[in-house]
């Protein structure tokens, strides 16, 4: 796993040296600036996303609660079905598909924000901001493809499509045989973004339900 970390952390560095160059979204809608900290998101009320912030979704996604959280559940259920068939059902091969994970998120994360910076590609989930079951399933199913640009329209998420492809090249350099065939490589790059759509159906409709299950 060396190949990993040095790939991470030459991503780490292209992503902080773009992130320092592009214009703060502050600047860019000045009248929010003072109420920026409270402020909802939401795709009718876009605040174009700084360069801390994109470093900050970064390491959030790789060490946040809820991707560690992940990582468990993932590293669990591949040892459970043994995949890949190499690493065995062992607490050995449960922390290396751990590590495997927390390495995959690391590559691709930093790919998207580093490269979606350029053209102001959003990185983060925006809350649709919709009622209605439908409208919302759809935006959350759409904006999976797309993503927001620094003035709030919807285009194609390039920089996600590069994160999610040459983060699986990548990581053929340390998978064992199995896991590295063309084939192979191509579902991992499907599941990524079928990832990406269920995550934004959770990020749409858990603060909801959260509330009402407060309540």
């Amino acid at each position: 796993m060396r190949s990993a970390s040095v790939s991470v952390a030459m991503l780490l560095t292209i992503t902080s040296g773009v992130a320092a160059q592009e214009p703060p979204g502050d600047a860019l809608t000045p009248q929010i600036t003072q109420a920026r900290p409270s402020l909802p998101l939401s795709a009718d009320a876009y605040v174009p996303i700084t360069g801390l912030e994109r470093v900050h979704w970064i390491v959030d996604g790789i060490v946040g609660p809820r991707s560690l959280g992940v990582g468990v559940l993932g590293g669990i259920w591949q040892t459970g079905f043994n995949t890949p068939q190499e690493w065995g059902r062992t607490p050995s091969g449960f922390g290396k598909r751990y590590l495997e994970r927390e390495a995959d998120v690391a590559i691709s994360n930093t790919i998207e924000a580093g490269l979606g910076a350029l053209w102001g590609e959003e990185p983060r989930y925006i809350p649709s901001g919709r009622r209605g079951l439908r409208p919302r399933v759809q935006y959350a199913l759409k904006t999976a493809f797309l993503a927001q640009r620094r003035d709030g329209r919807l285009a194609p998420a390039w920089g996600r499509y590069a994160g999610n492809v040459f983060n699986n090249l990548i990581e053929n350099s340390w998978l064992p045989p199995s896991a590295t065939t063309p084939g192979e490589t191509a579902i991992r790059s499907v599941e990524g973004m079928v990832t990406r759509m269920l995550g934004n159906l959770w990020e749409e409709f858990w603060p909801e339900v959260r509330k009402r299950i407060g309540k």
